[in-house]
């Protein structure tokens, strides 16, 4: 077995004791072939070696700052609870606790956390991510993680009931997008679905991601984003039936004391969590600058009360393809 450091400071065979141990659930779908000895050193190597983009600042990454702004649980929450509903039959109730579900682009587990603080059962939500940063970051959090690419899955053919692929899903390129969903294919169970929410090319959050994450952000955002098209046959190809596409509110909302508090905290989270470090050089150079940004590429920046503080709200409509495993 590797002696290559997996995450943290566990080697693969420290984090497969580890994972017996916490999450047998997720112990139990890894599939033996795909993790014996003398494949896990190179597939851990290729990792290190892609997963910059979101490791911490001392490689050029921003995954830190990532993580740091999902500490505040529920600012997605509206796309979030939307997402799981997805993969019911009505696409509109939230599977329970017995359906397991991979979000394959998890990073440091921001919806199986706040999945977590609902009052209502659940599904039960593995966390993946290639990124060491941010598998290290969710297994500080205490749950049920892999790391693994989205194009290599270490998973069992036919053990999940659900594949989510979401807010990353741009990162891919061609190549890995394609594998993505042939892997999403093969481990989901027949007559289940994955759910990929995307950026449309052209649209509010793309625009926002062209115009001001990649010329003001530590890292750029030299992506592609999808187009329906491109989904379709993405999707078509991997195997998938009864394809649908569905526009989603996926709103950014963060609370205040006041309304300039809140509506602060919203310009701030957006700062802090895209790592804009190129646009400004002060906290009130970074209001004056990023708030005409997010109204030209998003929406002007709404805000109201609620009971005892205020909500500020960025409205954003985000594009979810789905698509169902053959029987």
């Amino acid at each position: 077995m590797s002696d290559r450091t997996y995450v943290d400071d566990l080697t693969f065979e420290a984090y497969l004791s580890e994972v017996r141990e916490l999450y047998p659930r997720l112990h139990a779908l890894l599939d033996p072939r795909r993790i014996e000895a003398g494949t896990i050193e190179a597939y851990t190597q290729e990792m290190d070696s892609l997963s910059w983009e979101f490791e911490d600042k001392d490689v050029g990454g921003r995954g830190v700052a990532w993580a740091r702004a999902q500490d505040n649980l529920d600012n997605r929450r509206v796309g979030m609870t939307g997402l799981m509903k997805y993969f019911s039959p009505s696409y509109r109730e939230m599977p329970g606790p017995e359906f397991q579900i991979l979000d394959v682009l998890g990073g440091s587990g921001a919806i199986a956390r706040f999945l977590s603080t609902l009052e209502q059962p659940t599904p039960t939500v593995f966390t993946a991510d290639r990124s060491k940063a941010m598998i290290s970051a969710c297994r500080a959090k205490k749950l049920p993680y892999i790391r693994q690419a989205a194009s290599r899955s270490l998973l069992r053919d036919g053990v999940l009931d659900g594949v989510l692929i979401a807010y990353g899903a741009q990162l891919l390129d061609p190549q890995s997008r394609r594998l993505a969903a042939q892997e999403a294919y093969r481990t989901l169970k027949p007559g289940h679905r994955l759910v990929l929410h995307a950026f449309e090319a052209g649209q509010g959050v793309a625009n926002f991601f062209d115009e001001v994450v990649h010329p003001y952000s530590r890292t750029g955002h030299p992506h592609r984003h999808f187009t329906r098209g491109e989904l379709q046959d993405l999707f078509a190809q991997a195997g998938f039936r009864d394809f649908r596409f569905f526009d989603m509110s996926d709103p950014i909302m963060l609370r205040g004391q006041t309304p300039e508090d809140a509506k602060r905290n919203a310009i701030m989270h957006m700062y802090s969590g895209y790592d804009l470090v190129k646009l400004a050089t002060s906290q009130r150079e970074i209001e004056e600058a990023l708030e005409p940004l997010i109204v030209k590429t998003l929406s002007p920046i709404a805000v109201s009360r609620e009971q005892d503080h205020y909500i500020a709200e960025i409205a954003r409509t985000t594009l979810i393809a789905v698509g169902v495993k053959s029987q």
